[in-house]
């Protein structure tokens, strides 16, 4: 059994459907989910997650996301679904509280399939619009083996068509797992 607590952290690269199959996941399991980012919000409202990240810069984002996430934890008293953000491998605090509460599933995706994701959904700020392949490359390649270094289960989603089966396919992939 991979679980060392009670929460289970859905992680990966951007746009590789965390909180998707995140929901979907606690959903068929009636299990309480939150979203990372939606923690973050409580803490910062009324303004945005980019708004914060923008004006505060990315070490203080990762101070309050690990303190919001933490927080989170200590509140719960059964079992739990947290979708993190895509970038939170670089929040080494979090990943510890992580390692600590529960287990870490990494949701690994084609490279070039979340590309594509990036390409229609928009190009975020952290990526560089005139080179967009090389910046989305590094990024991904050091994320993706700092995830693959801490996550309990690494589950590869493919380049998923339909949402529901590959739900499906993960969840019988975590039930392997005793999740």
């Amino acid at each position: 059994m991979a679980e060392s607590g009670k929460g289970i952290f859905f992680s990966g690269i951007k746009h590789s459907g965390k909180t998707t199959f995140a929901k979907l996941y606690a959903e068929d399991r009636n299990l309480e989910i939150k979203d990372a980012d939606d923690l973050v919000l409580e803490r910062i409202f009324p303004i945005s997650v980019r708004e914060y990240y923008s004006a505060n810069g990315k070490d203080s984002f990762m101070k309050v996301e690990a303190e919001a996430v933490k927080d989170y934890i200590r509140s719960r008293t059964g079992r739990y679904v947290v979708s993190l953000g895509g970038g939170a491998s670089d929040n080494g605090p979090l990943m510890e509280i992580v390692k600590a509460e529960g287990t870490l599933i990494y949701l690994s995706r084609n490279e070039k399939d979340i590309l594509e994701v990036i390409r229609r959904k928009g190009i975020p700020p952290f990526l560089d619009r005139d080179n967009l392949e090389a910046s989305f490359h590094e990024l991904y390649e050091r994320r993706d083996s700092i995830y693959r270094n801490l996550a309990d289960i690494v589950v590869d989603l493919g380049p998923y068509r339909d949402k529901r089966e590959t739900a499906d396919s993960l969840e019988r992939i975590l039930e392997e797992y005793g999740l």
